[in-house]
């Protein structure tokens, strides 16, 4: 592909992960909590003071700082739907521990599930969200403007983070007369990524989704977009993809939203002591099927009607824990409502593809053991009974010593007995060698020579950090159809000056 000189690299449509850390490595880590409770207030807006700049807290409540501000003696300020809002002098924080940071709930009950308007006319919960559905043209900007936030894409199985894909990118959007995927002024640039290889990467879990037999979901169709998570993410932000065809119950969210579920008011909030309205939802049977369920909540403004969060989930029938999961929340600037966060989760089933095997096997006679050689990751609880592995030599049972795991892809058998020289020379050449190994699995719990499908996890995330109001997309643009970093390029100090971003990840690498 023939390049030309340009200011900005943007990847149209196509995998990428986006995820980064902050830039001076030197940060001071916060903790946001309820008052009340003593839990983690996640997803909190973290701004600073008299910049367009911030963060989220992430789902455990903790967010980092970049040292600098501490020095700078910047001020925070941290908002949160349903708390009251507090602002916090960075040079009060500690750096040798973790700061604790306290937001006060602001949440008041209703007795009945309805309203009265300001002008004495009776308004309910539905009419309340059909409002706000008819409003989305007057709340939401139709101007072109642009998000600098972070994202990042991974798999979860048996408790393990695979496929982590993390950086920092801008999105342009025309506005929101616009389609948000096949408009070709909606595109997304690339400024920095990192693909971390501190946890596990399965080809299997990272395929597109086919919904048939490679990667799926059971009783649910998703459109893949090529393997493309960021897109899959974007569709299903339905504040902002509201006039198309969007996930199961939500369907056309300005047109089926308010037809496929019952609607109740419950508590009235507050953000920066604007009141909302809180209300629960919950798909209609015959909407959701006897098979299924879904409920959520939408906060939806006393004033505009703006919506300002929606929280959705998807169930089996007696199933305590989602197969889909949606949270995107925007924010007041001025008079229109501009993206804070969304958040996309789904479970799925994955073929294992190749599955996991043994791809070589040799003896080491320096260290009288037999190292074995596998096509994927091991997990090392499989491995620590000896009982699991039987070695012959002609028929013969030998003696195993120990076992243990030499790299991630090898493991070493040690024998506890003395070999002769014909016997070292035959072992060499495996000569007369057979041996069985049982119940051994890889990090995504694949046993050894067995096909079968895997049950995971999958997140996708995105959360802005500058907001650009009046923005268009470029003029002058390289197109890419490959993963690429503003990091490594010349022209990078003219596009974006990453040390003012900073980012925080709740993820733990497998190591820890």
């Amino acid at each position: 592909m023939k390049f030309v000189k340009e200011k900005i690299i943007l990847i149209s449509f196509v995998l990428f992960p986006l995820f980064c850390i902050s830039q001076n490595g030197k940060e001071l880590l916060c903790k946001i909590i309820d008052t009340e409770t003593g839990e983690p207030v996640m997803f909190a807006s973290v701004a600073v003071k008299n910049q367009n700049v911030g963060v989220i807290s992430d789902d455990d409540g903790s967010f980092r700082l970049p040292l600098t501000y501490k020095r700078d003696n910047t001020i925070i300020i941290i908002s949160c739907i349903g708390y009251e809002t507090i602002e916090v002098e960075v040079k009060t924080l500690l750096v040798s521990r973790l700061n604790i940071l306290k937001l006060k709930p602001k949440m008041e009950s209703l007795e009945v599930v309805t309203i009265t308007a300001k002008k004495n006319n009776y308004i309910s919960a539905r009419d309340i969200v059909q409002k706000a559905l008819i409003n989305i043209p007057l709340n939401y900007p139709r101007n072109p403007h642009s998000y600098i936030g972070y994202y990042r894409e991974y798999q979860v199985l048996n408790k393990r983070y695979f496929n982590l894909n993390e950086g920092i990118m801008e999105e342009f959007d025309a506005g929101f007369n616009t389609n948000k995927i096949f408009y070709k002024d909606n595109q997304a640039a690339l400024y920095s990524f990192k693909q971390n290889k501190e946890f596990p990467q399965d080809s299997a879990l990272a395929k597109s989704y086919d919904n048939k037999n490679l990667k799926f979901i059971e009783q649910a169709t998703i459109t893949g977009f090529g393997g493309n998570e960021l897109c899959i993410l974007n569709l299903h932000n339905v504040i902002r993809y509201n006039d198309k065809k969007s996930f199961s119950f939500i369907d056309v969210f300005k047109d089926d939203f308010i037809y496929n579920h019952i609607f109740r008011l419950t508590d009235k909030t507050y953000l920066n002591d604007e009141p909302i309205y809180v209300i629960k939802f919950y798909a209609l049977e015959e909407v959701a099927g006897n098979k299924n369920t879904a409920e959520g909540v939408i906060y939806i403004s006393y004033d505009d009607f703006a919506i300002h969060k929606l929280e959705y989930n998807g169930y089996y029938i007696n199933d305590s824990k989602p197969f889909y999961s949606l949270t995107v929340e925007y924010a007041p600037r001025g008079d229109k409502m501009y993206l804070n966060y969304v958040s996309f989760y789904n479970a799925f089933k994955a073929k294992s593809g190749d599955g996991f095997k043994i791809n070589s096997s040799e003896f080491d006679s320096a260290e009288n053991a037999f190292l074995i050689n596998f096509s994927n990751d091991v997990d090392e609880k499989t491995i620590g009974k000896k009982r699991r592995f039987k070695l012959k030599y002609n028929q013969e049972r030998l003696i195993i010593d120990k076992v243990d795991l030499v790299s991630k892809r090898q493991i070493k058998i040690t024998l506890g007995e003395d070999l002769s020289s014909d016997e070292i020379e035959d072992f060499k050449s495996m000569k007369g060698i057979d041996f069985k190994i049982k119940n051994v699995a890889d990090v995504a719990g694949r046993k050894l020579n067995q096909l079968s499908f895997i049950d995971a996890d999958q997140f996708r995330e995105y959360f802005v950090q500058e907001v650009f109001k009046n923005k268009e997309l470029p003029n002058n643009l390289i197109f890419v159809n490959k993963i690429m970093s503003l990091r490594k390029s010349k022209i990078n100090s003219n596009v974006l000056d990453l040390d003012k971003y900073w980012v925080n990840s709740p993820l733990k690498s497998t190591k820890n």
